[in-house]
This record gives C-alpha cells, structure tokens and sequence, in this order.
C-alpha cells in the first residue's frame, strides 16, 4: 500500500487553497523514556528541509503571503499550509521537503526542546490540565493515551538528534494522507505525485481498553478509580469520565449526542444545574475529543473550595441520571439539534474540510462518514442514550485538584459511593 494518499476537493474559493498532511501516530506512538519526541519532531518538521534553512523557509513562505504550521496530536501530526492558487506550486513542493528531506539542526533542536519544556512548565500554573493528566495516569494507566503530547521534561531534556533522525526516517514510511480543498493549480498532480513511494508499517499493538478493564478489573479498587492533587488553591477542580471508544464506532455518534445533551451550550444540563440553578460552578463543560483508540469522555467543572462537595455529588448525579432513567423527548431533539449545528459551524472553511476530511481517511474512516451520521441521527432512540450510558460511562475515574483540606471530604464521599 502506497503511504500517501491524495484527496483532491476542487471548490469555490477566491484563489486559495488549503492542505492538509496527516501523519499516521503522534504521541501515541512515543517509545518509552522518549515522551514529546513526536510533538519535537512535528515542530522541527518547518524548521528548515532540503534546500532551505529556517529563515528561508519563513522568508519564502511569509514573502507569498502564505501560513504554514506544523501541529502533533495523540494520533499524529498535522502540517497545515493555505496559500494562493499561483503560489501552490512551490509551496507544495516545499511539503514534500519537509516529509522527506528535515535538516533537524542541532541549533534548532535545542529552541525547540526549551519551547516545548516552557509550554510544560506553563501547563503547572493551569489546575484543569493538572487534574486532567493526572486523570489520564489512573484511566489510561497501560493505554497508548497515557502519553502527554508534549511530553516530560525529564524525557525531552534525553532526546538526541540521533532520536530525531531515526523517528525522522520512520516517518517517511508511515501512512499519510494529503487534502487539498478550494482552487486548485491546472498542475496539482505533478505537485504531489512524487511526494513518497513507500510502504506503511506499524509495529504498535494497541490495547483495547474495554478488555483490558474486563481482565484487569478484578484488581482495581476504590482507590484505583480516584487522584487527588493538593494545591494551596481557593479552587477545586473535578474531572469525572472515563475512556470509551474510537471514533469509527458504531455507538461513537450516541455518545456525541450525549456530549451535546450534557455540555453544549447554556442549554445543556451541566450549564443549567451546576450554574444556573445552584450557582456551584463557574466553569462547566464536556470534554470528548475525535480520537482514533478509546476517546476520552469526561464532565468537569470547577468551583470555589466551600461548594465542592456539592459540585461533586451532582456532577456523579448528572452522570447517573444518564445511565438510570431515559431523557426526555424534548432534550433528545435539542441535543440532536445541537449536534447538526455542531457539524455545519466546523464545515464552513476550506481548512476546515481539508483538515476534517485528513484526518477521517488517516483514521480509516470513510470520508462519508460525516454525512452518513447526519442521516443516522434521525433514528437514534431515547432507549439508545440508555443503553450507551450503561454500556460505557459506568464506574467512572475522578480526579480532583485543590486545597487538601477541602479535598479529603471529596475522597471521603467518593469512597462511601463505590465501596
């Protein structure tokens, strides 16, 4: 199998276009003791290849009025470039550069790596990102997802150049997908054809999480399902969820309705309780990003320290209710509703499709699937919320974050719930 595949959207544009390059395995895919190579390497991708060094490269592109960006994510890495029409040519070369010929200059690794340690050291003063990592450390405890994408600072202070030469090389082999959406050059396929010839290998095993749960659930406890992180804070952030499943799951779309019913707006259930009515909260939300593996599904909120015992215990009813009593059709419709404008705002640029429609084919989606759901939607049942609440969101993981003394009754209520 050729690892590139090219998807071509001729549309109304006013003589631009969008790429998108979708580089199969971020940090998923991040060795051991090596976490962040695959965010570094994204980074030093546009950093200087073939025939130009870093100022050229920002000169060439700047200079044609284009952009050019390079982002990593849990599943891969992403290179965006949106230029003119007539400018396509050679900045679509510069692509094919950027893949197969990457200077990784000694000077540039080392800005780099201290950005990426500066990003990591910022993330220490955001309580939400703290409790969400030490969330994933008890949910995704042997998962792929367990690595941060920037990874630690220990690890990345250990990478060599001789790391990034070797991921460099892989790289080239692996599967990737190419869009190009608005208006196209006469010559788009001499500009593209030549980009890679290679084959796609992946020696990763990934673990299904539901049966890793399955084999291993004997041997979690109480104290298994909760982390708590004590700061000198007048807040107390919650994080309560659980991993679920891909995106290419049948029940995927159920839960996106669920996503919408519980966090979408000022409608939405969290919003109206936590907020509205009891005044607990002053950020809510649902955080349930595509993922290629087991997607994360999380409700969280944060609140001063003196209402979050309340905080807690409604968030875990919020999260009960939906696995003990159908919604109302009337809430259905409002999330299915949701949903659709969800769908329609995310698909108004070309970026945006080029970009939805990379990563759908570099998942292994079929790139109908977004139309497909649309139709689906109409025949999701009140019953069906029912039954994928109870088949995925029971027994959830809790992380906490906030003053100590606040905290301990926290894990005290937690425990007189699930022992």
């Amino acid at each position: 199998m050729n690892s590139l595949e090219v998807s071509l959207n001729q549309c109304k544009s006013p003589g631009i276009l969008s790429a998108k390059i979708w580089i199969r395995d971020g940090s998923r895919a991040d060795p051991i003791n090596k976490s962040g190579i695959h965010s570094l390497l994204g980074s030093l991708l546009i950093r200087g290849c073939g025939p130009y060094n870093n100022l050229e490269i920002a000169d060439l592109v700047e200079g044609l009025g284009a952009v050019l960006i390079s982002e990593s994510y849990e599943d891969g890495l992403m290179i965006s470039l949106k230029c003119t029409e007539e400018s396509s040519k050679k900045l679509l070369l510069l692509i094919k550069y950027i893949i197969m010929e990457p200077h990784l200059q000694n000077e540039q690794i080392d800005l780099e790596r201290q950005l990426s340690i500066q990003a990591i050291s910022r993330e220490k003063e955001n309580q939400f990102i703290i409790a969400l990592k030490k969330w994933k450390k008890i949910a995704y405890s042997d998962h792929p997802y367990s690595n941060e994408v920037l990874g630690s600072i220990r690890d990345l202070k250990n990478i060599t150049r001789s790391d990034l030469l070797s991921l460099s090389e892989n790289i080239k082999s692996r599967k990737k997908v190419i869009v190009i959406s608005g208006s196209l050059p006469q010559n788009i396929h001499s500009c593209i054809e030549d980009l890679t010839s290679s084959s796609y290998t992946s020696n990763l095993q990934y673990i299904n999480y539901n049966q890793y749960i399955q084999n291993n659930k004997k041997n979690l406890g109480s104290d298994d399902y909760i982390t708590a992180t004590y700061q000198s804070t007048k807040q107390v952030t919650l994080i309560l969820g659980k991993p679920t499943i891909p995106h290419s799951h049948p029940d995927d779309l159920v839960l996106r309705i669920i996503s919408c019913h519980l966090g979408t707006g000022m409608s939405s259930i969290l919003f109206n309780i936590l907020r509205e009515e009891k005044g607990l909260a002053y950020d809510v939300g649902v955080y349930h990003p595509i993922r290629e593996l087991n997607a994360p599904f999380i409700i969280h909120a944060s609140s001063s320290k003196d209402k979050a015992l309340e905080t807690l215990t409604l968030l875990l009813k919020c999260w009960n209710d939906l696995q003990n009593s159908l919604i109302s059709n009337d809430q259905l419709n409002l999330a299915k509703s949701k949903f659709r404008y969800n769908m329609a705002y995310n698909s108004q640029t070309i970026a945006q499709k080029a970009e939805r429609k990379a990563h759908l084919i570099g998942m292994q989606i079929n790139e109908n699937y977004d139309s497909n759901n649309l139709d689906l939607i109409d025949f999701i049942s009140k019953e069906d919320i029912l039954r994928v609440s109870k088949l995925y969101l029971n027994r959830p993981f809790l992380s906490i974050c906030g003053p100590g003394d606040q905290l301990n009754p926290l894990i005290k209520f937690w425990h007189s719930q699930y022992n």
